[in-house]
């Protein structure tokens, strides 16, 4: 048991500790990047002082820059690391984190103090297809005989790390997603990351809008179309706060639809309330499900009323998500794709490949707000990781 527990401690830092000096300008098929004789590789080059890890990433040159407003003078916690309101939890007790296979044990701070994102999704696959985006994006190369691979136990979450991203999947719901939420945020506290920024890619149901539009959330509303996040804690229904970061949101919006960074395909984007059910079927007013005690009539008026509240797409998240972050002080931004507009119908019919496209959206507009703040650190001369 204890050499395979050095053989896994040895990989999960070998594997963290990326060492990208020969790096290449890989281009993605995802990444659409046009020819132009003027575009400029501007490398960014941190270093971690608590793992050693040394990070040269390659990214193209903004053609002009996006000044946006800031109104968030706030850091989360002292010196940006993160803050638990939960004064039990401290760094010199051993914290087990069941469900990601982890514990306070294992040396995180060498691990994933350089954390800057996490970038969330429902599935495991997600996890693993973003992971591999962001490597790609950022060129990121992975040792000859390596790949990238999932650190912790896998039964319910996939974890992986590239750079100083975060990759990992939440499962379906309100209840899943609280659960992966308290854990990465316990992990990345032990850690001692400063400054994180979490980011949700998801699909959804949009009210009035395209397929393959994305969303950037306003606020998470419940069902009621209300933005708050509503939970039974001792017998006692406490709500909280569900609005989210308006900055970031505004940032992927304008990354997305004016595309002004680089010579990126244009994605459709709208900002917008995102509802959060806690069920898909009858809590979304579906008509195709086994159970259906309402007319058809009475989903027309629910929708439309959602849609006349601001609502502009329906998921299974967002007010959970949203508040949870309100409360550690984390910034956070929620990015669905829409794959069906609701007020027409119920049924997903796009094929496979369509879904796949669609599902793809979402993650473009975050591995640009992943590479237009990391632009933005190396603009401000900043190291990142102190």
């Amino acid at each position: 048991i204890k050499s395979s527990r050095n053989f896994y401690h040895t990989s999960l830092i070998y594997i963290t500790n990326i060492m990208s000096n020969n790096i290449e300008d890989t281009k993605s098929p995802v990444q659409e990047i046009k020819k132009a004789k003027n575009k400029q590789i501007s490398p960014l080059r941190f270093t971690n002082p608590r793992s050693g890890s040394n990070y040269s990433i390659n990214v193209p040159t903004p053609k002009k820059k996006l000044h946006l407003e800031s109104n968030n003078e706030n850091e989360e916690g002292e010196e940006g690391m993160i803050k638990l309101p939960n004064h039990r939890i401290s760094r010199n007790i051993d914290d087990v984190l069941y469900h990601l296979g982890l514990s306070s044990k294992f040396p995180l701070e060498e691990m994933f103090s350089d954390t800057k994102f996490v970038i969330m999704g429902g599935s495991s696959e997600r996890a693993k297809t973003v992971a591999h985006l962001v490597a790609k994006r950022l060129n990121v190369v992975v040792p000859v005989g390596m790949n990238l691979c999932p650190i912790g136990k896998t039964e319910r979450f996939s974890l992986y790390k590239v750079g100083p991203v975060i990759s990992v999947n939440h499962g379906m719901g309100m209840p899943s997603m609280s659960i992966l939420l308290h854990e990465i945020t316990k992990l990345l506290y032990h850690a001692k990351a400063t400054n994180v920024i979490y980011i949700r890619c998801g699909t959804s149901g949009g009210l009035g809008i395209p397929a393959g539009t994305v969303v950037a959330a306003t606020h998470g509303c419940n069902e009621k179309f209300e933005p708050f996040y509503e939970q039974y804690i001792l017998g006692k229904l406490k709500s909280f706060d569900a609005s989210f970061d308006n900055e970031l949101a505004e940032l992927a919006f304008k990354l997305a639809e004016e595309n002004v960074d680089y010579d990126l395909q244009k994605v459709g984007c709208v900002l917008g309330r995102t509802m959060g059910t806690c069920d898909f079927y009858e809590g979304q007013g579906r008509v195709d499900g086994s159970l259906c005690d309402y007319t058809e009539e009475e989903r027309k008026e629910w929708i439309q009323s959602a849609y006349d509240s601001g609502i502009r797409n329906i998921e299974m998240e967002a007010p959970l998500f949203a508040s949870f972050c309100n409360r550690v002080n984390v910034k956070a931004i929620l990015l669905n794709t829409v794959l069906l507009n609701r007020l027409e119908g119920d049924q997903v019919t796009a094929t496979p490949e369509e879904l796949k496209g669609m599902s793809a959206n979402a993650q473009e507009v975050a591995v640009r707000v992943v590479i237009h703040k990391l632009l933005e650190y190396q603009e401000n001369d900043e190291n990142i990781f102190q």
